[in-house]
């Protein structure tokens, strides 16, 4: 039933009787490309709905995972066959809902950015194949469809076939509005079919109701090729639905292609306005036996008319068309290559090129423009994780060249976390990327957009790269806006220039006289864990350069985003809700600041209260200010940190505890971890930290609160938190309307004595918090009773908390900062014992049960037990513990739960879809529904990509893959593989790539564990250069040159021997 290829293929036998699943096509058409967003279903021809950018450029209408399942088969893609014989004639639909009879066999293949789906008819003799993949490096977005009928049997058969799709949208059309007033709509719709080689499918104008009236000129299209006998040649396609329907509206049976044949119905009158239109390729013809009659549709969108003509016009041919596929199959491995791994579990192997291919459509994938002065990172093909079970979301996927797409905040910056260390050109750029984005008061903006640039000044004639005066003066008007990479191709083409070196080399050019624009902005919110994720970045950029501690924490600038929202004080956003106090509507936009950064595009603060220069300072500085804010939002008690600012964290079904005062641990945690990383740097005592004047009455006050606090009753404790929480409600009121721009300049050794209180007062707190446990396990969420003082509003007189019951996610925080293997399998066996192990499943929950929680926890509550939040599978937070089960040495507990655990490693019938591919959760065996325990649901692009990623660096390369020397000014390099025997091959190697592009290879002859006392490790290397040198170093690391030429990518293989260690 379920199988993989060697060629990395999944397949799905009898696909269509099988539990339902959505996934989709990766929407990567290359650089010089652009791509188009396509999802599919394991019922009907799969292909569901997809277009380009959105939901609002659809070609076939998008509807969510459930409707998806029923309207496919219907008003997807559909193929009637009719056989003529002398007596008869027979007319079925391969993959249709109904099965004309018991001889018919159905596959579905699923590659990386390939779809196949195999009908197999014994009775008839006839085998249908389906292909789709996305254009590749094209100038414009469309699906390929490529059908292929082979006559298998041996008689000749004489045929007749309708094969398209049912239902084509005009180009632009609104989602939503299409799926209130669609019927009204259609008074817009028109069909075109030109030169007799495409339809074209378009508004004929604006339906907006208002006086700004315009005629539209861009449209989808939909174009057929019939290859048969080495003779090919563009059909003419048809649109009207009632030509192949006739009169039936459900669309379930072609009572046309019943009644007539195809030479009456082609020669019939279409009507191509006041309805839905579809497209259809009709062809009649004899099949001799072995022989394949090959139908290949091109559906897709254009600007105008012209450009679709020129393209089908220079390309629409069948070796073309192969050389497309061929170059979609090839597109995503030159993605995945950076990950390359061969062991002896081949399905583990191509699980890790799939997560990483997932994981780079959420975060991106880097490439670097290398310029004489200066590296250009920029991020290709990442967007928002919407799709058919992700409804909620509003993906975007810009269709341009250089694509890039919208993401959230957290989104990006957790799946980068490891990008450093796959390309170690990237150095800090995206450190300084997120980290710029935090603001003043500790927040950051939800919504990240696309990358854009601007030039910096006119000091270049770029007529000397072959461009006329005309187009010198054309692109220097476009360049002095802003622009994306994308703009500068579509230029290139569309004005026909000829450059004298290659677009990507003039791209650089331009890169290294432009200045980056990063575009963010507010969206809906402040989450209390974003910030966190930047220590992640961190840790992965000292793994990799732990000899720029001084120039990265100190040498580079570092801004402040300048948010238009504010977190209100506490006189203002808490309220009396039926007798309890509760804090809604925590923060406020300042609209006339929103709408003044919009029209002058500023988004950084600026010293003279916006007026003056941008204020920058370093990255120590930056994270200082951060770990005072966040140590003065410690909730009182101790007991986590607040949800002050309206929104919860990684949890976001919790929607309804920063209303009830809640609080989380998992960010107290955190916030020790970013404590020990800034008190743990090694660099010279003259450092400063530098930062905005207005800070100075908020640092030092908080450390004089800390310090002078009695905390030894409750009534000290509630006084010292409605204290610091005045002082830093005064500093945010401070920096309100913007800062001066004077500095306050503190010591290297002020700031230590400063971080130290800090520390202590987080040390207590997690005290405070160990306290609440239950059943061994910390409390991850707390909520408060609270009284406000009748005669100071916004003061807290009484307060009461309430442990929520215990989360996953607060455990891996406590594990992540456990100092012993001791400490870590205490936690693991509490963890094991606990109703958070789904023992049935060998997996792990979100959490115990909650049915005795408050119902104003928040939407979590109203979920079935085993979905969603709701004590289901939550891969991502699942795996961030089974990561940390590795990073703590516990490496028996670890291989033993992956077993159970990881994708690869899960029964497909019961996981209902590829194990090649992640879900967002699984239902657990609490869910009433035994039928869809173990089931995945909300594939693939999650966090749970990185984690995956993560496990396989500790697995492979090891946690710190570099260390320096100061003494001695010496780079060290070490691999320190944490490996079970029996993911070695049968000859004891397997191999894997290093940094993007240096193949490891180990060999390990006994296929011994490298863990444990008895555990195999690194004894030699072998170095080979990309020019063929080669080096032997005996040992468990390498030094010096060697190891800095390892991290800058001149060597092209390492192959290492594994040998138990002597003592």
């Amino acid at each position: 039933m379920y199988q993989l290829t060697d060629n990395n293929e999944f397949i799905i036998e009898d696909f269509q009787s099988l539990s339902p699943f959505s996934s989709f096509l990766p929407g990567i058409a290359g650089k010089d490309g652009i791509p188009l967003w396509a999802f599919y279903v394991n019922r009907g021809q799969a292909m569901a709905g997809f277009g380009i950018r959105d939901k609002d450029a659809a070609m076939t209408e998008f509807f969510p995972a459930d409707k998806a399942y029923q309207m496919v088969p219907l008003q997807g893609f559909r193929t009637f066959i009719k056989l003529r014989k002398k007596e008869e004639q027979i007319v079925f639909e391969p993959f249709s809902f109904t099965s004309d009879n018991k001889t018919v066999r159905e596959q579905l293949k699923i590659n990386e950015n390939h779809l196949i789906l195999k009908y197999y008819n014994e009775k008839y003799g006839l085998i249908l194949t389906v292909e789709y993949f996305t254009l590749p490096k094209a100038p414009l977005a469309g699906l390929v469809r490529e059908v292929s009928l082979e006559n298998n049997d041996e008689e000749e058969k004489d045929i007749e076939i309708i094969d398209g799709l049912a239902t084509i949208l005009p180009g632009g059309l609104p989602n939503a509005s299409y799926k209130e007033i669609g019927n009204t709509l259609k008074s817009w719709f028109d069909v075109e079919t030109i030169d007799n080689q495409f339809n074209f499918y378009h508004l004929r104008g604006s339906i907006a109701d208002n006086a700004n009236v315009s005629q539209i000129y861009d449209g989808n299209f939909y174009s057929s090729l019939a290859v048969l006998n080495g003779k090919e040649n563009i059909v003419k396609p048809l649109y009207d639905r009632e030509l192949v329907f006739g009169k039936n509206l459900t669309l379930q049976a072609p009572d046309a292609f019943h009644s007539e044949s195809i030479s009456s119905l082609i020669e019939k009158e279409q009507i191509p306005v006041n309805k839905v239109s579809g497209g259809f390729t009709a062809l009649a013809d004899k099949l001799a036996p072995g022989e394949k009659l090959r139908i290949v549709s091109l559906i897709g969108y254009g600007e105008n008319r012209s450009k679709i003509k020129k393209f089908i016009r220079e390309n629409f041919r069948y070796e073309k068309i192969t050389e497309y596929k061929k170059t979609a199959k090839t597109i995503t491995d030159e993605l995945t290559s950076v990950v390359e791994t061969k062991t002896g579990e081949p399905l583990f192997d191509a699980y890790v090129k799939q997560s990483h291919l997932d994981n780079g459509l959420r975060g991106g994938f880097p490439m670097i423009f290398q310029s004489a002065k200066k590296d250009h990172p920029f991020y290709l093909y990442s967007r928002k994780h919407g799709d058919l079970e992700r409804d909620y979301n509003f993906f975007s996927i810009s269709p341009t060249f250089y694509s890039q797409g919208n993401g959230n905040y957290r989104d990006i910056n957790q799946n980068r976390r490891l990008d450093v260390i796959f390309n170690p050109k990237l150095r800090d750029y995206n450190l300084r990327h997120f980290v710029n984005l935090l603001q003043l008061d500790g927040y950051n903006p939800l919504s990240i957009k696309e990358v854009r640039y601007k030039l910096k000044s006119r000091k270049i004639s770029f007529c000397k790269y072959g461009l006329s005066e005309v187009q010198d003066n054309k692109i220097y008007e476009l360049l002095s806006n802003s622009f994306a990479p994308g703009d500068v191709l579509k230029f290139v083409q569309d004005n026909s220039v000829h450059l004298i070196i290659s677009f990507e080399n003039f791209l650089t050019e331009i890169l290294a006289i432009s200045e980056e624009a990063l575009e963010a902005e507010h969206g809906e919110g402040f989450w209390i864990d974003h910030w966190t994720y930047n220590l992640d970045l961190l840790d992965s950029y000292l793994a990799m350069y732990p000899d720029r501690v001084q120039s990265v924490f100190f040498d580079t600038s570092y801004r402040f985003y300048d948010s238009p929202a504010y977190v209100h004080p506490r006189t203002k956003k808490y309220i009396q809700n039926e007798g309890r106090l509760r804090q809604y509507d925590a923060v406020q936009v300042d609209e006339r600041k929103q709408r003044k950064q919009e029209e002058n595009s500023e988004q950084w603060v600026r010293g003279n209260f916006g007026e003056g220069e941008i204020y920058e300072t370093n990255l120590f500085s930056k994270l200082f200010l951060l770990a005072a804010i966040k140590t003065s939002t410690i909730a009182p008690f101790g007991l986590g940190i607040e949800m002050e600012a309206g929104k919860p964290g990684w949890n976001d079904a919790l929607n309804g505890l920063p209303g009830m005062l809640g609080a989380s641990t998992s960010e107290l945690f955190e916030l020790k971890r970013l404590l020990q990383q800034l008190q743990n740097i090694s660099v010279t005592s003259e450092e400063k930290i530098i930062l905005p004047e207005e800070a100075q009455e908020f640092i030092y006050g908080l450390a004089t609160q800390i310090r002078q606090s009695n905390q030894k009753s409750k009534e000290d404790q509630l006084s010292y938190w409605n204290d610091v929480s005045l002082l830093r409600e005064s500093y945010r009121s401070l920096i309100k309307k913007g800062i001066h721009g004077d500095n306050l300049e503190l010591s290297l050794a002020a700031a230590m004595k400063l971080l130290e209180i800090y520390y202590q007062r987080v040390e207590d707190a997690l005290k405070s918090v160990e306290k609440y446990k239950q059943q061994n396990l910390i409390p991850t969420y707390f909520y408060f009773e609270a009284e406000e003082d009748d005669e100071n509003p916004g003061v807290i007189s009484e307060c009461k908390p309430h442990a929520v019951t215990p989360f996953l996610e607060g455990v891996v925080k406590k594990l992540k900062l456990s100092d012993s293997i001791a400490e870590a399998e205490r936690i693991y066996n509490a963890v094991r014992q606990s109703d958070i192990f789904d023992a049935k499943l060998g997996m792990y929950k979100t959490s115990m049960s909650i049915n005795e929680e408050p119902v104003e926890l928040g939407r979590i509550k109203f979920f079935t037990p085993g979905w969603l939040e709701n004590e289901s599978v939550f891969m991502h937070m699942e795996y961030k513990y089974l990561l940390e089960l590795l990073s703590k040495g516990l490496f028996k507990a670890f291989y033993n739960d992956i077993r159970s655990a990881l994708v690869p490693f899960m029964d497909p019938v019961k996981y209902g879809r590829s194990i090649l591919e992640n879900s967002s959760f699984i239902a657990s065996s609490v869910n009433p529904d035994t039928s869809i325990q173990g089931k995945g649901f909300a594939a693939r692009l999650s966090g749970s990509t990185v984690e995956l990623l993560n496990m396989w660096v500790l697995m492979f390369i090891g946690k710190q893959p570099f260390t320096y020397d100061w003494e001695n000014d010496l780079l060290h390099f070490r691999l320190q593989p944490v490996l079970p025997g029996w993911l070695f091959k049968e000859d004891g190697t397997l191999s894997f790539t290093l940094f993007s592009c240096i193949e490891v290879i180990y060999r390990n002859e006994t296929r011994q564990d490298s863990f444990g006392e008895a555990g195999v490790v690194p004894v030699r290397y072998v170095i080979v250069y990309k020019d063929g040198r080669e080096y032997i170093v005996s040992g468990s690391e390498i030094t010096g040159s060697l190891a800095h030429d390892i991290r800058n990518q001149f060597v092209l293989k390492i192959m290492v021997e594994l040998k138990r260690k002597y003592k």
